[in-house]
């Protein structure tokens, strides 16, 4: 310094000795009204002090240049304290606390990857220092490749259950999940995460801001020829597709979910890989919680103009279809829009699912509540009435009235088989009735399927209620009035708790292959006397245990082998309808607080380490035992016992509706039965004069094909 102010100046000796002194005064005298600014708070004197100490070049510059970023950090001129800590790490390379300056004030001015970088030098410096006191001031922070990490398992736990491939309604391209993921990273909010968490991760905030991102949007739609597949999508943008109807609904539809803050949205048009049967199998169960987990469905009401009137939406193609009664089940908020893309009936809410209009409408077209539309779940909970609902609807493929119902019923071990025809529904049903033991299932009439002889053919059999087979329920005063009457002698009591115990020991109906084992109460019909009428025959016959029989069949009975009637009910028998309906669900996750839950509400703010995220987390992964494949015995306390027998004994005296069965030549061994059906309901009673042991004595279980 000495020669180069000598050289400036032409001083020496003595002259130059002050003139140094004279400098160095000036520059601590400056640096001090600066410090004194500071303390002060006013900052732009404190910066303008610094900066005419360092235009009097410091022998230490760097130590001058931090208190000056600190000066306008206080003015908020992150930019400058920016500029100012790249020149304290030319001058200092080796020193951590240069890129920790620049890392808070490249994260004050969004320049989140300068960020990232500044505080990855920053420990890397930190780990090199033989300094204790460094060392330890390192171990406070989190590396970004920590933060990083946990950012991508959330990311994955959040997308595990979406759509394999969605629409980025952006770039209009499909991702599949790999991509999904890596188009967060490429956001500015990635690296914003990354870098602003140095000393502790917020979960909270990464779950929020990764929760917002991958929200999607499902659409809902009668396809028509044409629709764009997989195949072609893949290659194009969406907004580039070439004009047609088709391709302008699936434009339209990104749109409207882009303008709405929606990066994604899903299509079952070009979303489903079809010609990979994996994918294919894993969208048909996976679809009503890809549904269930969508943020928003647009429903598209092909025929429905934005001039109709209210009442429409009822009579729409749309409301006709398997696939959207699982789709309009399963979401939580839906917009409908008529096909000139207007909102149906110009509704302005946030959710038309609460729309009183629509309420009304889908309850006239459904005849579900509101309330018990809400209610249904996916798994073998409310049967009877999923299938009612299922039954009014149609498809274009045979398999698809089975294959629509997989989500709702959370079927996954059912293959599609996508040319096997109406045997897909007998699969569906089998599978259904040996996991939750309804025996509901069975009650119907209707033309038999080619699985099985006791599942129907069609799924519109159940439009018709099961309440006509099974023996009507008795309120329990009435149920107490006619035991108290009934005077039961002790034998008979000893029968009825033997015949309840024998019942109760039976497992629920069961399937091997396409074989049912049926356990029920069977009695075999003499011959009978008949007359044929236009639509088929008639049969009567008197017999000993159900009095005078008549059924009505297009099937010629004398032509067939030794014929039964059978009592399938037992559940109702033994009052275990209500055990029945939901012992089985087979969701494959223990529930989740619900998506409207605040955050706060689901974790403990003190309690946001690693380990408690994951033990959060993996309650996702806790899957439920898988149902038995026949139910356990129920035991009881003898009282309950004793009174179970005695309703027992009053239930088998109410009139139900039979199943007919005959024997079936198979050239097996082993005795094979199958139904016959009849064109209508066989209603019967077991008379007086038939006494429990002798319904004891005719409990069976039988092999029906």
């Amino acid at each position: 310094m000495e020669s180069e102010l000598g050289e400036e100046t032409n001083l020496h000796g003595e002259h130059l000795e002050w003139a140094l002194d004279f400098r160095q005064r000036s520059f601590k005298k400056l640096e001090h009204l600066g410090d004194t600014g500071v303390d002060a708070q006013r900052y732009d004197e404190a910066i303008s002090h610094y900066s005419t100490a360092l235009s009097l070049n410091p022998p230490s510059p760097q130590d001058i240049l931090v208190k000056r970023i600190k000066a306008c950090v206080g003015t908020g001129s992150w930019k400058q304290a920016a500029d100012d800590a790249n020149q304290v790490i030319t001058l200092d390379p080796f020193s951590p606390w240069g890129y920790e300056i620049k890392h808070a004030a490249s994260l004050k001015i969004g320049d989140y990857d300068n960020a990232v970088d500044a505080l990855e030098e920053m420990l890397l410096k930190l780990g090199q220092s033989l300094d204790p006191n460094i060392q330890q001031h390192c171990d406070q922070y989190i590396s970004p490749s920590s933060t990083r990490a946990t950012i991508r398992k959330i990311v994955q736990r959040t997308i595990r259950h979406s759509p394999r491939v969605l629409i980025n309604t952006t770039t209009g391209r499909l991702h599949d999940k790999a991509e999904q993921a890596a188009a967060f990273e490429a956001l500015p909010i990635f690296n914003e995460l990354v870098s602003s968490m140095t000393t502790r991760i917020d979960y909270l905030r990464i779950k929020r801001e990764v929760r917002q991102y991958f929200r999607y949007v499902m659409l809902s739609h009668k396809w028509k020829e044409n629709e764009p597949l997989f195949q072609q999508v893949i290659h194009i943008v969406v907004y580039d597709l070439d004009r047609s109807p088709t391709h302008d609904k699936l434009r339209t539809f990104c749109k409207i979910a882009r303008d709405a803050e929606f990066h994604w949205a899903w299509s079952d048009t070009c979303c489903i890989n079809k010609s990979d049967h994996f994918i294919l199998q894993e969208a048909l169960v996976a679809m009503f919680k890809w549904y269930q987990g969508s943020a928003l469905m647009i429903v598209f009401l092909r025929g429905v103009h934005s001039s109709s009137r209210r009442g429409a939406l009822g009579k729409s193609i749309w409301n006709t279809r398997a696939w959207t009664l699982q789709e309009y089940v399963a979401s939580k908020v839906i917009h409908f829009y008529t096909e000139d893309w207007t909102l149906y009936l110009d509704l302005q809410l946030p959710n038309h699912k609460e729309s009183p209009e629509v309420l009304l409408e889908m309850e006239h077209v459904t005849g579900v509540s509101a309330q018990q539309s809400m209610a249904l779940r996916p798994g073998l909970s409310n049967i009877r009435e999923k299938l009612r609902l299922a039954s009014t609807r149609q498809t274009t493929l045979v398999e698809d009235a089975a294959y629509s119902l997989l989500g709702i019923f959370s079927v996954s071990g059912i293959p599609a088989i996508y040319g096997e025809g109406e045997g897909s529904l007998g699969r569906l049903l089998a599978h259904v009735l040996a996991g939750s033991g309804d025996v509901s299932i069975l009650a119907w009439t209707g033309e038999s399927g080619s699985f099985n002889s006791c599942l129907p053919a069609h799924i519109t059999v159940f439009n018709a209620p099961a309440a006509s087979h099974l023996p009507s329920p008795i309120p329990d005063a009435e149920m107490k009035t006619i035991i108290t009457m009934s005077h039961a002698s002790s034998s008979d009591l000893d029968v009825a708790m033997r015949l309840y115990d024998r019942l109760n020991e039976l497992p629920a109906p069961w399937f091997a292959a396409s074989r049912m084992k049926l356990p029920c109460i069977a009695f075999q019909l003499p011959s009978f006397a008949s007359y044929q009428t236009r639509s088929g025959y008639v049969y009567r016959t008197e017999t000993v245990a159900f009095g005078t029989v008549e059924i009505k069949t297009r099937h010629d009975l004398s032509r067939m082998k030794s014929l039964y009637l059978v009592h399938p009910w037992l559940d109702t028998l033994l009052d275990r309808e209500g055990m029945q309906s939901g012992a089985f669900v087979e969701d494959d996750e223990t529930p989740l607080p619900s998506p409207s839950t605040d955050d706060e509400e689901i974790f403990d703010t003190d309690s946001d380490d690693e380990e408690f995220f994951d033990a959060y987390e993996d309650v996702s992964s806790l899957a439920k035992p898988e149902p038995p494949s026949q139910p356990a015995p129920v035991h009881t306390v003898p009282l309950v016992r004793e009174t179970r027998a005695r309703r027992l004994a009053v239930r088998l005296r109410q009139p139900f509706g039979a199943l007919l069965l005959t024997l079936s030549a198979t050239g097996r061994r082993a005795v094979d039965y199958k139904r016959v059906v009849t064109d209508g309901l066989i209603a019967v009673r077991f008379q007086e004069n038939v006494s429990l042991s002798d319904l004891l004595d005719n409990v069976r279980t039988l092999d029906v094909l």
